[in-house]
């Protein structure tokens, strides 16, 4: 009785891995130069609440808002009154980062803003109001959207 051949019994031979390990020794690196890293940064930011409480609260506070316009910026707080500073000057960012620094001289007690933006608003322009605030002295911010 002959023994029957087998696939196993035809193939005895060792798996090459030299050519898969140069192709890992290759790929590896080139994938790990081509990544992108990035930096992510975290702004703190704040939604209104509107607990019947908070309300109450809020009325009695300053309620600092600025309002992003395609032409100016309008600071308004309640008991200040209502400033248009101009963005289309050089100097725009120094003119709010002065006015809210002068409403928080006057109140020290209050530590909030809310940006007020419209749908088209850029997000850099926003970005930088929250940024003159923070350095105002007004870390709390909130923002708030308006409709047309």
């Amino acid at each position: 009785m002959s023994r029957r051949r087998t696939y196993r019994d035809l193939i005895e031979t060792e798996l090459e891995t030299m050519p898969l390990m140069g192709l890992f020794v290759v790929l590896i690196p080139m994938l790990l130069l081509s990544a992108v890293f990035l930096q992510i940064s975290v702004i703190d930011l704040n939604l209104p609440e509107e607990t019947a409480a908070e309300l109450d609260r809020q009325r009695e506070q300053l309620a600092l808002t600025v309002e992003i316009g395609d032409e100016a910026f309008i600071v308004s707080a309640k008991g200040v009154g209502s400033r248009t500073i101009p963005r289309d000057g050089e100097d725009a960012r120094d003119r709010l980062l002065g006015e809210l620094a002068g409403i928080h001289e006057n109140h020290p007690r209050n530590r909030a803003v809310t940006i007020v933006s419209r749908p088209e608003t850029r997000y850099e322009d926003i970005i930088l109001v929250m940024d003159v605030s923070r350095e105002a002295g007004l870390p709390h911010a909130s923002l708030l959207g308006k409709e047309l």
